[in-house]
């Protein structure tokens, strides 16, 4: 298709240059080219042009043809003036290459140079060199502008490529946060539901013939924790659609019922607020609400049902939430099988988005505790 419009514009500029900005035939005939003057005209011009349907593919050396052709021409032809097909080219050159080789302005202006000395030669006017001077002034001036018009668009082309690129970049890193982000949700609902699960199952498991009645209300916890990670999975996928923003996610507000249900594991918890409450971004609540969670999800796997835990809630400037469990009696046999090991790694993430800063370590006095610092709006 470019090959193409390339073709019309060479023919375009050859029949422009021979009948719009020449005069020459009869400067031919008087060389000896008889009345075929205008078709010999005709066919140099053409020669030149032809070259322009390469000008893509090599510019410079399309470039150094028309130039070749266009000072030969001018030299010899008084009133030949191949003036389109060099301005395409130097154009071409602006626009395909390196403003190194702006240097090309120069014996640009030589076949231009030509042409002004045959028209102040031939002009009425006495101030022969000063009609000289006047247009390879302004020819120098237009041959610089098409260059710069060149480069230009070279720059814009440039530009728009850059622009195009970037944009897949920030289009491929917003699939990428978005992975990530539905896997710490994934992590933080499936690992949280199974982790309780597995614990009343093995409780079951064990007072099973002892305490029958007990064992069939640890199951009971067991598939009601099934349905909430169930009900927790539909509403996260609903928030993919596009009536998700009538959706909401955990808060505040459920941090009693995630402890109740740790409890009803066995693992005996404290919740504990200090200060007073404050009206928190909904990024801020969904963040506090997954570091309890994760907490008492690795309390429950690896302290085991017989370490006291601790849930504060300390309201300043900022929310701090800390969560603090005693030395394990036994470790569960279990905790290494329910370990995922990315759980405090995609909360520290989770937690950075919302513009806080989570520490995690074991005591000096023993135990484990983890700290989030969260701002009351998301920075």
């Amino acid at each position: 298709m470019r090959r193409a419009g390339d073709l019309l514009l060479a023919i375009a500029i050859c029949l422009l240059d021979v009948f719009f900005f020449s005069t020459a035939g009869s400067n031919l005939a008087e060389l000896g080219a008889g009345d075929f003057a205008p078709v010999w005209l005709v066919g140099y011009a053409a020669l030149g042009a032809a070259a322009l349907i390469w000008r893509r593919r090599s510019p410079v050396a399309v470039y150094a043809i028309v130039w070749v052709h266009a000072v030969v021409g001018a030299a010899l032809v008084h009133g030949y003036q191949p003036v389109l097909g060099m301005l395409v080219a130097l154009y071409t050159v602006g626009a395909h290459r390196d403003r190194r080789l702006s240097w090309l302005i120069a014996p640009t202006v030589v076949p231009f140079s030509i042409i002004a000395v045959n028209e102040a030669l031939y002009s009425e006017t006495e101030a022969k060199a000063l009609t000289f001077i006047g247009l390879v002034a302004f020819y120098t001036l237009f041959i610089s502008g098409v260059w710069a018009l060149g480069y230009w668009t070279a720059l814009s082309r440039r530009r728009l490529a850059e622009s195009q690129r970037m944009r897949e970049v920030e289009a491929q890193l917003a699939v990428a946060q978005e992975r990530a982000r539905l896997s710490r949700e994934l992590h933080d609902i499936v690992a949280h539901s199974v982790t309780v699960m597995v614990l009343q199952s093995a409780g079951a498991q064990r007072i099973l013939r002892t305490d029958p009645q007990r064992a069939i209300d640890a199951l009971t916890q067991v598939e009601a924790t099934g349905r909430q990670a169930m009900s927790e999975l539909r509403r996260m996928l609903a928030l993919q659609g596009p009536d998700g923003e009538a959706q909401a996610h955990p808060g505040l507000d459920d941090l009693g019922d995630l402890v109740d249900g740790v409890r009803r594991t066995g693992v005996p918890v404290e919740m504990v607020v200090e200060g007073e409450p404050k009206p928190v971004d909904p990024s801020v609540g969904l963040a506090a609400y997954r570091a309890v969670q994760e907490a008492l999800t690795n309390a429950a796997k690896h302290a085991g049902v017989g370490a006291a835990t601790t849930v504060r809630l300390m309201w300043t400037d900022d929310l701090v939430v800390r969560v603090t469990n005693a030395i394990p009696l036994q470790a569960p046999s279990t905790s290494r099988a329910l370990s995922t090991g990315h759980g405090l790694l995609g909360l520290r993430e989770r937690v950075a988005v919302v513009g806080g800063r989570l520490e995690a370590g074991h005591r000096d006095e023993g135990g484990y505790q983890v700290t989030v610092s969260l701002p009351v709006v998301a920075r």
